[in-house]
């Protein structure tokens, strides 16, 4: 369903989208989805056709979604002195309408700012640039929400706009929001590096690492470890490098052992032994 839908908005642009699809049906689809991308698409929807909101609030299943999303819808549009009211069914359910929007982080900025970026794009059809610079705002907003929190992103905004922020504003950005961009600029060539590899996954790897890790804890007296390297050697031997996951051990302090492989008994292990023979987690 998710696919259809964000097919039928992209073409639509928000536009029209002719006399065989009913805005309601797709409202309807929309809020079933529970996703966030979609959901945001409703207010500007509300606000360009005169739905029957009355008779979607019957139909969904989501009442209190919806119910939330009409109120963010509402705000927008007063925000924005649009001249359209909307109904309100909080007095039916006020609860778990709050306990709803909690639980699908509802952020209304983030409503309003794509309400935002489709008015101006239906009120004065932009040229490609224009259309690159809205495409790109709302990438940043999307990167930005990932990484700080609402207020961070508050004082973003203001900075990006040369605006004075206040004292209380100024403390939060120095304590937090300055170090957190000051890692990102930091990491840019790391991530960079990072992100053009492919990581390669070994299931049979890890499955060794866990077992041993098992059959080290049951003969022995070691309650939790993690190994950080393994190797066999002289073909019957495997030397066992570890930590122990205890609080008053620290990630610094290292154990080995040295055990005779005959001492396993684990078919598996001897099996994937065989083809590992050595390896470093670290």
């Amino acid at each position: 369903m998710g696919g259809a839908i964000g097919k039928k908005l992209t073409e639509a642009g928000y536009k029209m989208l002719g006399d065989n699809q009913e805005i309601e049906d797709l409202i309807l689809d929309i809020l079933e989805t529970n996703e966030i991308r979609y959901l945001k698409a409703i207010p500007f929807l509300l606000y360009k056709y005169d739905s029957d909101v009355h008779n979607i609030y019957k139909k969904t299943r989501n009442k209190a979604l919806f119910n939330a999303l009409l109120n963010f819808s509402q705000r927008i549009f007063f925000e924005f002195g649009i001249d359209k009211r909307l109904p309100n069914y909080a007095g039916l359910d006020k609860n778990l309408e709050k306990d709803y929007a909690e639980k699908f982080n509802l952020n209304f900025d983030e409503f309003r700012g794509e309400f935002d970026i489709q008015l101006r794009n239906e009120i004065k059809p932009p040229l490609f640039l224009e259309k690159q610079k809205i495409f790109a705002e709302r990438d940043l907003q999307m990167n930005l929400s990932k990484l700080f929190t609402k207020k961070e992103r508050e004082i973003i905004r203001r900075l990006m706009e040369d605006k004075p922020i206040s004292r209380t504003d100024y403390e939060c950005y120095s304590r937090k929001t300055k170090k957190k961009l000051s890692s990102i600029m930091g990491l840019q060539d790391l991530a960079k590096t990072i992100y053009t590899k492919n990581p390669v996954c070994d299931d049979d790897l890890f499955k060794l690492k866990k077992k041993l890790e098992e059959w080290l804890e049951m003969n022995s007296n070691e309650k939790k470890i993690s190994i950080l390297k393994f190797f066999v050697w002289d073909e019957d031997k495997i030397s066992i490098i570890y930590e122990k996951l205890d609080n008053k051990y620290n990630s610094a302090q290292l154990f080995n052992t040295n055990r005779n492989i005959n001492e396993i008994k684990d078919n598996e292990i001897l099996s994937l032994l065989s083809k590992y023979k050595e390896h470093n987690f670290r």
